[in-house]
């Protein structure tokens, strides 16, 4: 009889475990596919170490196990972990509530429904006060963990997300299936237990359930102190001991051997109990895969900086993989973003930077039969936000990189046939008679605007007191000594005879694709609102790239300022000179009187610039500085020809 009741009472042990991993899959499954195997393995591992060790340590070593397998990370896992074991402190405080009230198991069943009452209390307790005062205890934990360094302060604000959202999300968990997971576990270890207190009993040591109960969780050591001395079957029957370590030791080993069945054995029972399937849709717990990516936007949430933006952001990206940030010169985020069904670019902006967004947005729709642009694939826009997703291909890339990996001819062919294209498809058949009045507005608001910027920063105040300054060695006159080249009466009489059209309006570089098969080019990031609409404007920004050198100042790190001296690595490739060389030979060919004028467009976008460079990169402002510099006094010797 003995051998029957153990045997019993190990497959009914088998059977809640394989109902807690069935749960355990719940609080995965909300952010990624469960691993059956590798939980399981974690499930026996920390049982294993549960015999042996107190303070149920095993469930650590559970979460490590399985974390170190699963995209979301230990972090995670542990978080998971923490809220089966929350869970089952419930049901342990009624099982002892239960003998109590019954009268069963005396003192010791009395004392322990009190402590886990009482734990259970404290719990729910900390639960509401953490929902009270989140904003205080987010606080709190970011201040924890930036006492470690950059890895462990980013594993700690992970962990600690992954308990937010491990018990706010629990309202996307099939209740019914929780609670049927839930008490079928418990069943099965209930029915265990009273058929391991038979055996022991038939094994010559008396059990009743409240007894065996009391042994498994009214102590604070591991489960084998049972059998040593001190322990509830310490001096029994060496049957008695058998049958109780054959308990505890076989089921682990079943469960590691299930692991080892063959694959289709394993796709039979998973398929039998509703395992997650392949194509099943997950959450992200962290949309972004770069830790450098995820420490800035954890660093923001438990700051409580911008809340709306951290809200929306995980609103509209919980669905996708972000790979990487390719965010540049403006207010609007562009990522390269994974999701089930591929790899595509997204772009967004919130408030009056979602407002823009949605004219490029507008922009683009109204173009797209005239001009090679990027592919809209979805779009999404309300007062709040506009964002839209680009089609994604291996094989472009920006002309950056093309230049840089391919004859200064072969680029400066593809721009001749993007001006071209430009002039043939957009500018000539928009083409309209300058505006005087929006001229106005764009002397009153881009130039001297941004010259009353430039003016009021604190950043730049002392270097532009000074009549020159000295850029990596080389003098050139400030900005206050070039008055003339901002005068009214000039910029009029220059802009006046400017072409108008319809144009792009941030022709840079970066933003005219090519194709490395040679296939073709697309433009993508048009810029609206420039009031002084003219096809100059899409020069000059040519020219902030190639003569300027835009994306190399971009690509530099430091700058150092000492009175009025500017310093900073500034690189420029060959490339870059050729491509600079050819495309002033071509405005010279196409407008030879009005180079001014396209010149004086590109100091324009250098203003344009800086205000943004106060604000988001204070620290290299002075260089971006130094560039307007530069770039003015060409204009104004341009100009004195």
């Amino acid at each position: 009889m003995t051998l029957a009741f153990l045997l019993l009472s190990i497959a009914l042990v088998l059977v809640g475990h394989a109902f807690r991993l069935f749960r355990w899959e719940q609080f995965v499954r909300i952010y990624e596919r469960p691993q059956r195997g590798t939980m399981l393995r974690g499930m026996a591992g920390g049982y294993a170490i549960n015999t042996v060790l107190p303070l149920h340590l095993g469930d650590v070593f559970r979460a490590v196990f399985a974390g170190r397998r699963m995209k979301s990370g230990i972090g995670f896992a542990l978080a998971t972990v923490i809220m089966d074991r929350f869970l089952d402190v419930w049901f342990v405080a009624v099982g002892f509530g239960a003998f109590a009230l019954l009268g069963q198991g005396g003192d010791s069943a009395q004392a322990a429904a009190r402590y886990y009452l009482l734990l259970a209390v404290l719990l729910a307790v900390a639960l509401l006060v953490v929902v009270l005062l989140r904003d205080g205890i987010k606080r709190i934990c970011l201040a924890v963990c930036s006492i470690f360094n950059d890895t462990l302060k980013l594993d700690g604000m992970v962990f600690c997300w992954s308990m937010i959202n491990t018990f706010k999300d629990l309202r996307r968990i099939h209740p019914v299936r929780l609670a049927l997971n839930t008490l079928l576990m418990w069943a099965a270890y209930l029915g265990s237990y009273t058929a391991l207190a038979a055996a022991l009993t038939t094994a010559g040591q008396p059990m009743t359930l409240v007894e065996v109960f009391g042994a498994l969780f009214g102590q604070s050591a591991g489960d084998l102190r049972a059998v040593l001395p001190g322990g509830v079957l310490y001096g029994a029957p060496l049957a008695a001991c058998a049958a109780m370590l054959s308990w505890y030791l076989v089921p682990l080993a079943v469960m590691w051997l299930v692991t080892l069945l063959p694959d289709q054995v394993r796709g039979v029972v998973n398929q039998a109990t509703a395992a997650a399937p392949a194509e099943e849709s997950y959450l992200n717990l962290l949309p972004q895969a770069d830790p450098q990516d995820r420490a800035v936007f954890l660093s923001q949430y438990f700051g409580l900086q911008n809340k709306a933006w951290v809200e929306r952001f995980l609103q509209m990206n919980q669905n996708i993989t972000i790979l990487q940030d390719f965010s540049a010169g403006s207010n609007a985020t562009t990522m390269l973003c994974m999701d089930k069904n591929g790899t595509f670019y997204r772009k967004y902006a919130f408030g009056a930077d979602g407002k823009k967004l949605a004219e490029q947005l507008h922009w683009l729709r109204a173009q797209q039969d005239k001009l090679p642009l990027c592919e809209i694939l979805r779009t999404g826009e309300d007062a709040d936000c506009c964002w839209y997703d680009m089609t994604y291909e291996p094989q472009a890339v920006g002309m950056f990189r093309y230049l840089h990996s391919n004859p200064v001819e072969k680029s400066a062919a593809v721009l001749h046939q993007v001006l071209d294209t430009l002039e043939e498809k957009l500018y000539r058949p928009t083409a309209a008679a300058a505006d005087l009045q929006k001229i106005e507005q764009y002397i009153a608001t881009k130039v001297d605007g941004n010259l009353q910027k430039l003016r009021d920063a604190r950043t730049l105040h002392e270097l532009m007191e000074y009549p020159t300054v000295w850029i990596n060695g080389k003098e050139y006159k400030n900005l206050n000594q070039l008055s003339g080249l901002f005068d009214h009466a000039r910029l009029r009489t220059l802009f006046a005879d400017d072409p108008v059209a319809t144009i792009h309006g941030d022709l840079t570089i970066e933003n005219i694709i090519c194709r490395t098969d040679d296939t073709g080019w697309y433009l993508i990031d048009p810029n609206t609102g420039n009031l002084h609409e003219s096809p100059f404007l899409d020069y000059g920004k040519l020219l902030q790239s190639l003569h300027g050198g835009y994306e190399f100042m971009m690509m530099t790190p430091r700058v150092t300022v000492q009175g009025n001296h500017i310093d900073f690595a500034l690189t420029r490739s060959a490339a870059y000179d050729g491509l600079f060389t050819d495309l002033m030979a071509e405005l010279g060919k196409r407008y030879p009187d009005q180079l001014d004028s396209i010149l004086m467009h590109e100091v324009i976008h250098w203003l344009r610039l800086m205000p943004y460079k106060l604000s988001k990169d204070r620290k290299r402002a002075p260089m971006f500085y130094a560039g307007l510099v530069m770039v003015a006094n060409y204009a104004a010797l341009h100009a004195q020809r």
